[in-house]
């Protein structure tokens, strides 16, 4: 009997450390100065680093560089006062993929009340984070051309107001229309205007600068916003460049579709001083230029 009652004791005293082996998050125990003293197999097979190699180091070796010093500082304040810190790394494994991980690291303390002990427990959300993103993406951005919708669009022009207005400078706002699009999707079919209107998105953002904005505000209206300091001069060249590009052939298998464009533009703060009125003011001189023929921009009067 008494051998049997030495067995169960065994057997319970062992048990935690089976559990934490048999654990589906990662768990670390880090020391009080943050060196790792354990890490379970779960740890070693999202990590793709071995017990032997991470043992007596930080968790900086896991670090992707993504985090700033402000992060960390956030971290270490709440653990060093013996509250939990919760929230998403990027990390990076051993084989130099990155990776997220929702993490929650507790500091225990030792029996002088000091903290003794960190222990982390974390899961992959990598996932979940792409699909997070693909969302976000999809509530900004039009599906079609990949270009920014008019969400976005109105939400950048409300940026680009505040920043002329506190700058004191000058920038422009446009409208770009495809020339007799209903025909090309009525002849060619709309599989072709499709192809059409991505060629147009490419080859408009082609013209631009990494700073402005060129959005698909639906069908067949493209807006953009070319970033100040600008003076008419210039935002003339840049209109141009866009109407001389998309003047073009696309081919869309058997078929050779003619596309042209009609333009036209706002300045701010000459013609309007709120995204309604330079947005308004733009579609007009648009319209202007489709009913001079088309294949030509126009500024706003």
């Amino acid at each position: 009997m008494g051998n049997t009652g030495g067995m169960r004791r065994k057997a319970r005293a062992s048990l935690p450390a089976w559990l934490v082996e048999q654990w589906p998050d990662a768990v670390m125990v880090a020391d009080a100065r943050g060196r790792i003293a354990y890490v379970n197999r779960a740890f070693e097979a999202l990590t793709g680093f071995s017990r032997a190699e991470v043992l007596g180091r930080t968790p900086a070796m896991l670090h992707s560089g993504a985090h700033d010093r402000a992060f960390y500082r956030r971290l270490w304040a709440r653990l060093r006062v013996g509250k939990p810190f919760r929230g998403v790394f990027l990390n990076r494994r051993k084989s130099g993929e990155l990776f997220h991980e929702e993490e929650i690291i507790r500091p225990l303390r030792g029996p002088g009340g000091r903290v003794a002990w960190y222990v982390s427990a974390g899961r992959d959300v990598s996932a979940h984070m792409r699909e997070r993103r693909r969302l976000q993406h999809a509530a900004t951005h039009d599906a079609l051309t990949g270009l920014p919708n008019r969400r976005l669009y109105a939400d950048r022009l409300a940026q680009a107001l505040h920043s002329a207005a506190r700058r004191k400078e000058r920038f422009a706002v446009a409208i770009v229309d495809l020339d007799d699009f209903k025909a090309v999707n009525t002849r060619c079919g709309h599989a072709a205007g499709d192809a059409v209107l991505r060629a147009v998105a490419k080859q408009t953002t082609r013209s631009l600068r990494a700073v402005d904005t060129v959005a698909r505000f639906g069908g067949d209206e493209f807006a953009l916003i070319i970033a100040g300091p600008v003076d008419r001069a210039a935002v003339a060249t840049v209109l141009e460049k866009v109407r001389a590009r998309n003047a073009r052939i696309v081919s869309y298998r058997s078929k050779r579709v003619p596309v042209t464009v009609s333009i036209g533009a706002a300045l701010y703060p000459a013609h309007g001083r709120n995204p309604a009125t330079l947005v308004r003011r733009a579609d007009t001189a648009m319209y202007a230029a489709k009913k001079a023929g088309g294949n030509r921009w126009k500024f706003s009067r």
